[in-house]
């Protein structure tokens, strides 16, 4: 193989970090999900990751709009970004919230990807391309974009590892935003 594409294992100059996935059921109830995920990803720190992410729809999962609409918040002063914020400063550790449900000034919702330093600082934030509008053969039918603005911008964010590419859920499905990452 080309040194390039040799795993980062396998190269002896290659940093070493250890990255931990949480798990996570979100509910309706945006306070106890922050708790759920923060009692995680205290977890995930003291297991000794470097890097923790949760995943799509950390704060919240509602498939009702008026019901989701009245708990969310735009990005400036939203308490899942902040309880967030203050989480990665205090465990000094980076921290992807693999998505966030923000209230935009137009009155549509946001699918946005948070990357926090060990700072606490706000690195690299991501909007979901890629919505997942689908008819079910049982006539149930999904359409996240009737919510959700979709996102135009591929991100790459810094670590002191690797770059890495920032995509959400069903953007997996789009190979051309995963090479457009690669390149």
């Amino acid at each position: 193989l080309d040194d390039r594409l040799q795993p980062m294992t396998d190269r002896a100059d290659a940093p070493q970090f250890k990255a931990a996935l949480v798990q996570l059921c979100s509910g309706r109830d945006v306070e106890k999900n922050i708790a759920a995920a923060s009692d995680l990803i205290r977890a995930a720190a003291a297991a000794g990751a470097d890097y923790i992410q949760t995943p799509e729809n950390t704060q919240i999962m509602e498939l009702e709009k008026p019901r989701l609409m009245a708990q969310l918040q735009e990005e400036a002063g939203n308490k899942a970004i902040e309880a967030f914020r203050t989480l990665a400063r205090e465990l000094k550790r980076w921290l992807h919230i693999g998505s966030l449900a923000v209230k935009c000034p137009d009155g549509r919702i946001a699918n946005r990807s948070f990357l926090f330093s060990p700072e606490g600082a706000v690195a690299a934030r991501y909007d979901k391309i890629h919505m997942f509008d689908v008819d079910l053969g049982n006539g149930e039918s999904y359409r996240e974009s009737g919510t959700y603005q979709p996102g135009t911008d591929a991100v790459i964010a810094m670590l002191p590892w690797a770059k890495l590419g920032m995509t959400i859920c069903y953007d997996l499905r789009f190979p051309a935003l995963h090479r457009a990452l690669a390149k």
